[in-house]
């Protein structure tokens, strides 16, 4: 588990209990490394078989086609490397009053949303297919009372867990806000 950065641990209040940080699952970023390796097989192959057909001199024609391949090699990787800082960031910090949400969607782009635990309605967890069953990671919802939005977090690792997790921090979180609402519950 990484720790929290600075920023995240400015969003936590000092009376609050830290009760976990979700951060996206590995494989979420994986169809990003598999679209670079294309990419980079196809032109690369592309560039070493087309290159001496219009080029004359075979060793010419190699060594352009070798400077094309590191150019590539090089753009592939800084892609492959930006978007998995990218990607890594995207987070939620759930503490027993407040939810997190810190989306990453570039380099320079960062959205964070605050959300507590009085405005939480309901947490849903999705697991749609095969790679999400048998990787156990889903999309993890947060909806929430009023106009506020909603909180979807895909590539969540273990999404029903962390569910079970915000609604039993929300039912000790009302509890303690209204603790004559179980009594008036009991007499009607």
């Amino acid at each position: 588990m990484r720790q929290l950065t600075r920023a995240d641990m400015e969003t936590i209040d000092s009376d609050e209990v830290l009760l976990g940080t979700i951060y996206k699952h590995p494989l979420g970023i994986i169809i990003v490394y598999l679209q670079a390796a294309l990419g980079l097989v196809l032109s690369i192959g592309l560039a070493f078989v087309l290159l001496p057909t219009v080029v004359t001199n075979a060793a010419v024609a190699f060594d352009i086609a070798v400077t094309f391949a590191l150019v590539v090699l090089v753009f592939a990787a800084t892609i492959v490397i930006v978007s998995t800082i990218i990607y890594r960031q995207s987070h939620l910090i759930i503490t027993d009053k407040n939810i997190t949400q810190v989306l990453q969607s570039g380099l320079f782009k960062r959205k964070i949303s605050q959300l507590t635990m009085a405005n939480v309605e309901d947490v849903t967890s999705e697991q749609n297919g095969i790679f999400q069953s048998i990787f156990d990671y889903g999309t993890l919802k947060i909806e929430t009372a009023g106009e506020q939005a909603n909180f979807h977090f895909s590539y969540c690792p273990k999404p029903s867990y962390y569910a079970k997790i915000i609604l039993e921090a929300r039912e000790k979180y009302t509890a303690k806000e209204y603790p004559y609402a179980s009594a008036v519950k009991g007499n009607l």
